[in-house]
């Protein structure tokens, strides 16, 4: 029998956005942090929590424990404007929605609200963008994507959506591997293989052109070694999740690791890069 997953949510004012991910971290998997239209408010989430854990955190920060199904995520969350990127890529939380896309851009339903990784925090976004910019690059070539951590596993589709030939995903939590495979099956993508597997232990068993690591900044120094060995020699590694003050660090340990930066983007408290294999 499968364990029940509860989900804690709390409204806040925007100005504490930046607060959130540090006294969240030992949730930052399952973080999801939602600015709500019009409003000087953010909605904070922490999906496939354990009952004792959500009651932990509406006793600590106050807010709500219930329990998660899919139904109740996707009924909570607000409705949103199709997200463009570029141009070439449009995410969409219904079919509702499809229509108002634009006609030249490939089309990704990822219904808002299901666990963290929707498109809408600026690092989802600014991956999102780098991986459009990645498959436009590639246009007319065969190439094959990693993405470690996928949540609700936006970036991998939005790679195979993009044209990568065969697309590798995983987490650590069922849940988000549940939820990828539910939206690889409503968006009709096939070449998507998605594991459950932790990558504080993983082992890169082969090279890939494009690996999106869109994990808290820990993690990534812990594994920057092993990312280096799974992009191919002429990939890119794209990587968010990091705070401006966690910046030096983990830019330092992809450096050590025989990374070269190429790109680097800034927004809020966030940053977001891509990275090649130094020459």
């Amino acid at each position: 029998m499968t364990a029940e997953r509860y989900v804690w949510r709390k409204l806040s004012s925007a100005r504490w956005e930046h607060v959130w991910p540090e006294r969240l971290q030992e949730f930052a998997d399952r973080l999801a942090i939602t600015a709500l239209a019009g409003k000087p408010t953010i909605r904070v989430e922490v999906f496939a929590l354990t009952r004792a854990d959500g009651e932990r955190l509406a006793k600590t920060f106050g807010g709500t424990c219930a329990k998660q199904t899919r139904e109740t995520q996707m009924n909570s969350a607000n409705p949103r404007k199709p997200i463009s990127i570029r141009g070439k890529l449009s995410i969409i939380s219904s079919e509702v929605e499809r229509s108002a896309a634009g006609r030249n851009a490939a089309v990704l339903l990822v219904p808002a609200g299901m666990a963290f990784g929707t498109g809408e925090h600026a690092t989802t976004l600014n991956c999102l963008r780098f991986i459009v910019d990645f498959a436009t690059a590639r246009t007319g070539t065969k190439w094959t994507a990693l993405d470690l951590g996928c949540g609700t596993g936006i970036l991998a589709l939005a790679a195979r959506r993009l044209g990568a030939t065969e697309v590798t995903g995983g987490d650590f939590d069922p849940a988000c591997v549940r939820i990828t495979r539910e939206n690889c099956q409503a968006n009709e993508l096939r070449g998507v293989k998605i594991q459950k597997f932790d990558v504080l232990k993983w082992v890169p068993e082969r090279k890939y052109d494009l690996v999106s690591a869109n994990l808290y900044s820990t993690i990534l120094v812990s594994i920057a070694p092993k990312l280096a060995r799974a992009v191919a020699a002429r990939g890119m590694l794209v990587f968010s999740g990091v705070m401006r003050d966690q910046e030096s660090e983990v830019t330092a340990a992809l450096k050590k690791a025989g990374l070269r930066l190429a790109e680097l983007k800034r927004q809020g408290k966030w940053i977001a890069g891509t990275a090649t294999l130094a020459k």
